[in-house]
Formats: C-alpha cells, structure tokens, sequence
C-alpha cells in the first residue's frame, strides 16, 4: 500500500471550510488589487500634475505678468485721455467764459448807447409836448429797467458764472434713496423719458441771445418813434403853414420875430450827431430842423389873435370893408367886424398881449386895444363895461369887458378888429386860420 493510499480520506466538514478559506482568499486579492491600482493612478497623475506645474510654472507666472501690466497699461491710458479731456473741456470753458463776457461788454456798451438815445427821444417828445405838438406813446415811455447790469453777474436759469466744468466738485448721491413716490407728488405725471438737463453753457447763451434780441426790439422802436414824430412834424407843419397862410402874414417873418419862451435857459451845448452812423442818428439829424421850424410857427399861432373874441356861434351883423354907413347912408370902410350879441355878454382876448387902451374913445364908445407880437393888435368896441387896465397883460381867453352899445352904434354889438402896424386888415382871415387849427389852441 503506497504513501497516498494511506492517507485517509477528508470528510465532508472539512471540506467545505477548505472551499470557503479559499472564496475569502479569492476575494481579498481582487479588492486589494483594485485599491492598489487606484493609488497607482492617482499616484500618477499627481505626478504628472506636478511634473507640469513644475515645467509650466515661469510660462504662467510670465503670462499673469503679461496680463496685469496689459491691464495697467490699458488704466495709465484710460486715465491719460480722461485727464486730457478734462483739459480739453476746461480751456473750452475758460474760452466760452471768455466769450461770454465779452458778450456781456459789447451789451452793456449798447445798453449804455440805447439809453442815451432814449434821452435824447425824450428831449424830443417833451420838447414837443411844451410846445403843444402831441406825440406817440411811445415816445413818451422811456426805458423800464436797465436789462443788464455791469456790476452784476450774468444769470441765466439758475446759472450765475461760466466757471471750467473741471473746477466744479461733483455732487455726493445720497446716503439713502428716497422712497419712491416721494418727490413726484408736486411733479405732474410724465409718460416717457425724463428730459435731460440743458447745460449751462446753452442756457447762458440762449440768455444773452435774449437780451441781444431785446436790444434790438428797443432800438428798433426807438426808431420807430422817431420816425413817427418825424411823421408828426411833417403833419402839423403842414397844418400850421396852412391855417397862418389865411392871415397873409409873412409867417417867416413873423415867426423870427416872436419871442421865446419865458422862465427857461442855460449854457448852449449842441448835440452832434454822425449822420452816417445810422438811421436813428440820420432821422434824428433831419428832425432838428423841422423841430425848430415847427416850433417857431407854434409859438407864432399861440401869440397871434386867432381864437374867437365870443363863445359859442358868432352871429356876423356887418362885414370888413366897404359898405353903406348905417348913419349916413354913403359909402365908408368898416375896419373890422360887428357881432350881434345880448348886452351884458362876455368879450374875451384872442391873444396873450399887453393892453394899451383902455377907455372911452369916440366912435368906438368903451374900447380896448390889446398889443401882441409881430406888430399885431386887436381892438374891442362899443362895450358896456371895460375891465381891464392900460399897461395889463392879459392871456388868450381873458375878459376885457361887456358887449354894450356905447359910442356911434346902433344897437348892442362888439366891433372887433385886427391891425398890422397900425392898419386895419380883414379879421375874417385870422378867423378862419383859427378854425382850421380848432383843437389846437
């Protein structure tokens, strides 16, 4: 019997933990194998990483370099043209504030210069007013405020200077936010975008534009003023030229001869003006002649006997000139004019003057003689009563006396006349000068 025949035979037990020792073996060999190829791998690729990191680390530390100095650069350029536009946009201010007050100069110097020539269309327009000569509204309203001042800074809208936009420190925002609605209450509801604000500059130049264009409105009626006294001049010359042109008078003449006003004065200092500088100084520079022409003829008529010696209709009872004496029946010259009126009836001057007679003078009964200027006088006849006084000076629309029929009348009547040096002319003619000038004396 051999070796292995006198091994006895395993029995059912032990067979069996021999196969599961050996499933166990089995089983911790392959969970180990898998744990020690996943160290492995790891193992290897942290290898790699770091075998990359260490060759590539100069690459990506050049690269980040590279990049923040990029970065630099690009800020050191951004702030450079940011600092270049503020200087831009800072000699632009200080060039537009420049302009600005240059702006503001030349209006002043033309404020100034519309101001005097508005003196001067005052002068004008009282000028004519103290000689009885009506004239525009315009003329006669004068400036009503002066529209800039120098010693002022120019506003407009809220803006008091022209200062660089890079001199002005920004507003701080708000710590909080106001809660919403808050402001818009007063505000009307807006549908759509907010408006943008309008810059300053834009609104300092739409103000001076303003004034600029207010200028020129006062100018322009400044002119339209003078134009329209120019107008008047011409009119009211015409008139009186017309109206003194009935009495036959050398009005010329006569007008020199008047005297000037009385109670005014004072150093002569004549206003010279350029023509050639403008309308306003060439219409001014043809005013002064005809101010002065119409001026002198003004005076002529409200010195000569043009008004009416009775109130109301004058009823005529014998006419200037030949006629049939009313005592003798033959041919004679009346030296005036008689008007029938009620015994008792006012007589009243026809022009300022002095009186020279005053007293009972034959054929004319009561009578007063009245001397005005230009060698013209008036006589008034046949009154009731005389109540003026030799050597008085009386003005148009004085009563000197009562109509009557006193001396070589026939009834109650004033003989009314007009002479020229001495001689008798025809009182009609003054007469009808007056009536073409009714409103004016």
């Amino acid at each position: 019997m051999t070796s292995s025949d006198s091994r006895a035979p395993a029995s059912g037990p032990e067979l069996a933990v021999a196969g599961l020792l050996s499933r166990r073996s089995l089983t911790i060999s392959r969970s180990t194998a898998l744990l020690g190829l996943g160290l492995l791998a790891l193992t290897t690729a942290w290898s790699g990483v770091t075998s990359w990191y260490i060759l590539r680390k100069d690459d990506l530390a050049a690269r980040l370099i590279n990049r923040e100095t990029s970065r630099q650069y690009a800020y050191e350029d951004r702030i450079a043209a940011l600092r270049a536009d503020v200087d831009r946009l800072a000699s632009r201010a200080l060039l537009d504030q420049d302009g600005v007050e240059a702006r503001v100069g030349e209006i002043a110097m033309r404020q100034a210069e519309l101001e005097s020539r508005q003196s001067l269309v005052n002068a004008v327009a009282e000028s004519l007013q103290s000689a009885g000569i009506g004239v525009s509204q315009a003329a006669k309203t004068p400036l009503r405020q002066r529209m800039i001042k120098p010693e002022e800074p120019i506003r407009a809208s809220g803006v008091t200077s022209f200062a660089p936009f890079a001199s002005r420190k920004p507003t701080p925002a708000p710590d909080t936010p106001p809660l919403r609605g808050a402001d818009d209450r007063s505000a009307p509801w807006q549908s759509g975008e907010a408006e943008e604000p309008v810059p300053p500059a834009r609104r300092v130049a739409e103000a001076l534009t303003r004034l600029d264009q207010a200028i020129e409105r006062s100018s322009a009626t400044q002119l339209a003023a003078l134009r329209d006294i120019d107008r008047t001049l011409g009119d009211t010359q015409k008139t009186l030229r017309g109206a003194l042109a009935e009495t036959g008078l050398d009005t010329d003449k006569l007008a020199a001869a008047t005297a000037v006003a009385r109670g005014v004065g004072g150093p002569f200092v004549p206003v010279r003006l350029d023509a050639s500088a403008g309308p306003f100084e060439t219409t001014l520079n043809s005013l002064q002649p005809r101010i002065a022409a119409v001026a002198r003829l003004r005076s002529l008529v409200e010195q000569l006997p043009l008004r009416r010696p009775m109130p109301g209709d004058l009823d005529t009872s014998s006419s200037f000139g030949y006629r049939s004496d009313p005592f003798t029946r033959g041919l004679a010259l009346h030296t005036g004019i008689d008007f029938r009126a009620e015994t008792g009836s006012p007589i009243r001057a026809t022009a300022p003057g002095k009186v020279v007679t005053a007293e009972y003078s034959g054929g004319y009964g009561n009578m007063v003689e009245i001397e005005h200027a230009g060698g013209v006088s008036t006589r008034y006849g046949h009154m009731s009563a005389i109540l003026v006084s030799e050597g008085q000076m009386v003005t148009a629309g004085t009563v000197v006396g009562r109509v009557g029929s006193t001396g070589r009348s026939t009834g109650p009547h004033l003989h009314y006349e007009t002479r020229i040096d001495g001689d008798p002319v025809d009182p009609s003619r003054f007469l009808r000068a007056g009536s073409k000038l009714a409103g004016q004396l």
